[in-house]
């Protein structure tokens, strides 16, 4: 039996190989130098402790909701958090957006701002307060 390769298909062939054989090499050199730089981190003194970042809900302090402040700005006698539509009542624990000055139930604006970066009421971003002020024209 005698096999007979065109010169094109011959070419073809080797590239082929060449590319795989090289891809091999190069994926197993990344494993190594993978594990080498995880050997190194775990003798310097185990897997390094990060501290829990630092979330836009957990920079905004909380306090003491009282009837006595107005926070929204509408001149209501009563405040309502946009995130669960209830009243907030006084003595309940709430946090007022520093960008925006809306005030909303911690847990419930803890919530939303686990997902989104603005106020639920008007947008406005809490994690950039900077970006929300206008510039002098």
């Amino acid at each position: 039996m005698h096999l007979e390769m065109s010169p094109d298909s011959l070419l073809f062939f080797c590239s082929v190989t060449a590319s795989a054989a090289a891809g091999f090499c190069l994926f197993s050199l990344y494993r190594r130098l993978a594990r080498r730089c995880h050997a190194a981190t775990a003798a310097a003194g185990g897997e390094e402790e990060r501290p829990p970042p630092i979330t836009v809900a957990s920079s905004i302090p909380e306090f003491m909701y009282d009837r006595l402040g107005r926070h929204s700005g509408k001149g209501a006698s009563w405040t309502e958090c946009a995130v669960c539509l209830g009243t907030i009542q006084a003595g309940a624990m709430v946090k007022l957006l520093p960008a925006c000055a809306h005030i909303y139930h911690v847990d419930c604006i803890d919530l939303w701002l686990s997902s989104h970066p603005t106020c639920p009421l008007c947008r406005c971003r809490v994690d950039h307060p900077k970006q929300n002020q206008l510039s002098p024209a």
